[in-house]
């Protein structure tokens, strides 16, 4: 694979096998980022993969999986739940998660950050591969998304 240099419009996502390959729970991670509220409702990570969820608008009934429902319909509607006080790294997950884990580059994310220039998100990005699985898109294989060079 020939070396490419990353810009501010390289596009990234969670690659959530890197969580299996390194023995970390994403679920567990997931977890943490929960408010208060879904804390309370969701005391822990385990038990909540497969939940019955009940669509308001359509009363159409679903499984789906208890965190990622309540970061959905509660967490990632509050105002602060993405906010300049949180770690950068903290703050590009959770962007990554409010955009359903769809590609995105540092300036789309700076859309969510806009304390921080895109410059500084992917510095902070190069940190995120190793700590949080947040990769390149050509990293993992996976070109959608990404403007050819």
């Amino acid at each position: 694979m020939p070396l490419r240099r990353l810009t501010t419009t390289t596009k990234f996502r969670i690659d959530t096998t890197w969580w299996e390959r390194h023995n970390k729970d994403f679920r567990l991670f997931l977890w943490d980022q929960l408010c208060s509220e879904c804390k309370e409702q969701l005391p822990t990570h385990m038990g909540t993969e497969e939940v019955d969820w009940v669509d308001p608008e359509t009363a159409e009934v679903t499984r789906t999986d208890a965190i990622m429902q309540c970061l959905r319909t509660m967490c990632m509607q509050k105002p602060d739940w993405i906010h300049s006080g949180l770690p950068l790294t903290t703050a590009i997950f959770r962007a990554f998660l409010a955009n359903d884990n769809r590609p995105m580059s540092p300036i789309e994310l700076h859309e969510f950050m806009p304390w921080r220039q895109p410059e500084l998100i992917l510095a902070a990005l190069r940190v995120a591969q190793h700590e949080l699985g947040i990769f390149p898109v050509w990293a993992m294989g996976d070109d959608e998304g990404e403007e050819a060079a």
